[in-house]
């Protein structure tokens, strides 16, 4: 059954991988990215594997944004079934006290605010919609913290806290959340946090956390699509992709 999708951060990455086996399916696919470039090439794979597709550049932890891609993919295909909420971003990797105000504001802006804006439209459109299902991209980080990334741990804290909220307040409306935390990806989203990466750093990474495998995109985006396809049984929980890193 061709659902109707809109996934944000869907530039790079776990974003792309998601969206490519999205248009395997035929479905059609709303990508979001403040990226223009590689979002309307991602947008070019995903038409070649047989989706409808159309990329909307926004800065998701922009209100006016949010409001935009969420009106144009409901302008394009008639409903959002399905939201990726998917965006998110790293600083560098620092004690807590060394984060200044501008370093905590960017990624509490994207992690936090951009997801939540981004659940507050979605959600009213589900409510007048017959519901439909919500795809968080939480962390390994929402479990347990990685060394000297603290504040980017407690945005996915939030994030996870965001998708119990929505599963415990919106499943009597047809409407599930779903969360899904990798660990490490072989992705590029770390780029921002190792520009600080030293040896001291690495040993304290080291030595709080367990050996665990990293996962391609291509691999969590299976879980993505898992999440998406048993929403209802699933909400309010986030599956955790650590690679045996999070032994719960």
């Amino acid at each position: 059954m061709t659902k109707n999708i809109l996934i944000t951060g869907a530039a790079t990455g776990l974003g792309r991988a998601t969206v490519l086996k999205l248009a395997e399916n035929g479905h059609n696919i709303a990508v979001v990215d403040f990226n223009v470039e590689e979002g309307e090439k991602t947008v070019a794979l995903a038409k070649e594997a047989g989706a409808n597709a159309l990329f909307i550049q926004a800065d998701v932890s922009n209100e006016e944004n949010v409001q935009n891609y969420v009106a144009k993919t409901i302008e394009a295909f008639g409903t959002i079934d399905v939201f990726f909420n998917n965006a998110g971003l790293m600083i560098p990797f620092r004690l807590l006290h060394e984060y200044d105000e501008n370093e905590y504001d960017r990624i509490m802006n994207v992690n936090v605010k951009g997801a939540f804006f981004g659940v507050k439209y979605v959600i009213s459109h589900m409510l007048e919609n017959g519901g439909g299902t919500i795809v968080n991209t939480v962390s390994s980080n929402s479990f347990k913290p990685t060394a000297y990334n603290g504040v980017y741990s407690m945005s996915k804290h939030a994030l996870n806290g965001l998708t119990k909220s929505i599963g415990q307040d919106y499943h009597d409306k047809n409407i599930f959340a779903v969360g899904v935390a990798p660990n490490n990806m072989l992705t590029s989203i770390s780029k921002n946090a190792a520009v600080t990466y030293t040896e001291e750093i690495g040993k304290a990474i080291h030595a709080t956390t367990p050996p665990n495998i990293a996962a391609t995109a291509e691999e969590v985006a299976e879980a993505m699509i898992f999440a998406m396809n048993n929403g209802k049984m699933l909400t309010g929980s986030t599956i955790n992709c650590a690679g045996g890193q999070i032994l719960l």
